[in-house]
């Protein structure tokens, strides 16, 4: 397995490392279980997060990196395949600001409770 490198400030990090560990994982098991597992991959409400996008007629309206062309899922399954934030950027043209924020926002809205119809 390869380790996932990701430069975000400290505070941040120890949070989405103490939430993580609160699940029994490593910071890298819960972002590749956010990327993998079917209860928890279509739990992200992208609609939400201001670092993607879907337009209608660009990719067929999949959720794309804003700005661009690149499928949000690309970037999981990248990381998946054991690529690195890195590697992602030089074979995308992309930039750690376009990458970490929709890796934040995921790992953020798998800490949320789950809502049930009543």
């Amino acid at each position: 397995m390869t380790t996932v490198k990701i430069d975000i400030p400290d505070q941040q990090a120890a949070e989405l490392k103490a939430k993580a560990t609160a699940q029994g994982l490593t910071l890298e098991e819960w972002l590749q279980k956010m990327a993998t597992d079917p209860e928890t991959a279509g739990a992200v409400n992208w609609a939400q997060c201001p670092a993607v996008e879907s337009v209608p007629g660009k990719l067929s309206g999949v959720w794309v990196l804003k700005d661009t062309r690149m499928p949000v899922s690309l970037v999981f399954e990248n990381l998946e395949l054991g690529a690195t934030i890195d590697d992602i950027m030089e074979w995308h043209h992309l930039k750690r600001e376009q990458i970490v924020p929709v890796l934040e926002f995921a790992a953020r809205s798998l800490d949320k409770q789950p809502e049930y119809d009543r």
